[in-house]
């Protein structure tokens, strides 16, 4: 038996756009994400195969399903076929520390720690191109999931582009304790909004290559906020951690996590202690691609 143990990151989304449905049904979107140091592990085994091929996939959260129901199955499945691999044998256990259902990425920075894990496990030599080519036919995020870093995203998420890195900060990633939001419900929503903004994502990105945090924060914006029902908490935890110090705070993905960009882990910290019991909170800071993914 050969083992791996990768680390998958959260993201936030810096800016998103969402555009009108496509005939394919899916959204054309512009966003800016960074991964940050919340971390879901994975432990990867690959066995001696047997007479039929297994993909065995098991998760530490109720919230996350096991088996052909993960998306972790689906990226297995999706790499062996293009690996041209036809007997195996490989097991998932996963750790979850994000949030399901959040904004956040976890099922699809999942995926892609699993196509790293498969071919460092199967010395199949991929290029980062390669195994983006199989994440997008697993889900729209997980080719950035692939790279991470600071990158922007056009399509429907799989075409991403290297930007200027996210400056040293610190991150507080907040959740409303209870609080869910169906991606599929959100974009169902955001149909019937008009999608004119004055923000853009021109804006973002000129921010990002100034360096400056400050303009950083002023350019966040997210276009489901806009279809997001105060019920959530998510409005209100917005508000709290700008109230306890954030420079900018924003909604993630299609929510209900929040995040808070701070100058220091000091202040992050502080904000996190503010914010009181009925909030999930993780002080983070930026994850780039050099990051230590590989654990063993």
């Amino acid at each position: 038996m050969e083992k791996i143990t990768i680390l998958a990151p959260a993201k936030i989304n810096l800016f998103l756009r969402v555009g009108a449905r496509r005939e394919d049904g899916y959204h054309d979107i512009e966003t800016v994400m960074q991964t940050v140091t919340l971390f879901d592990r994975l432990e990867v085994c690959k066995n001696e195969p047997e007479a039929e091929s297994v993909i065995d996939v098991r998760c530490r959260d109720f919230m996350a399903p096991d088996g052909a129901g993960n998306i972790v199955f689906r990226a297995a499945a999706a790499f062996f076929a293009a690996a041209g691999i036809e007997k195996y044998h490989i097991s998932f256990v996963i750790d979850k520390k994000i949030p399901s259902e959040a904004g956040l990425g976890g099922g699809s920075s999942d995926a892609a720690a699993a196509i790293i894990a498969l071919d460092r496990l199967y010395g199949t030599a991929m290029t980062v191109e390669d195994m983006c080519a199989i994440a997008a036919g697993v889900g729209a995020d997980v080719p950035f999931c692939i790279k991470k870093g600071t990158a922007s995203a056009t399509g429907i998420g799989e075409i991403v582009e290297s930007c200027a890195p996210m400056p040293d900060c610190a991150i507080l990633v907040a959740i409303p304790k209870g609080s869910r939001i169906c991606t599929a419900d959100a974009y169902a929503k955001i149909d019937g909004i008009p999608g004119a903004s004055s923000y853009t994502c021109s804006d973002m990105l000129c921010a990002m290559t100034s360096c400056d945090l400050g303009k950083i924060s002023a350019a966040l914006y997210n276009q489901f906020e806009a279809v997001t029902d105060p019920s959530t908490g998510v409005f209100a935890l917005i508000d709290a951690v700008k109230g306890a110090g954030a420079l900018g705070a924003c909604m993630s993905g299609s929510g209900p996590a929040v995040f808070g960009l701070f100058c220091d882990i000091a202040s992050a910290r502080a904000a996190k202690d503010a914010l009181g019991a009925g909030v999930d909170a993780f002080v983070c800071s930026p994850a780039r691609r050099d990051y230590p993914y590989i654990e063993s």
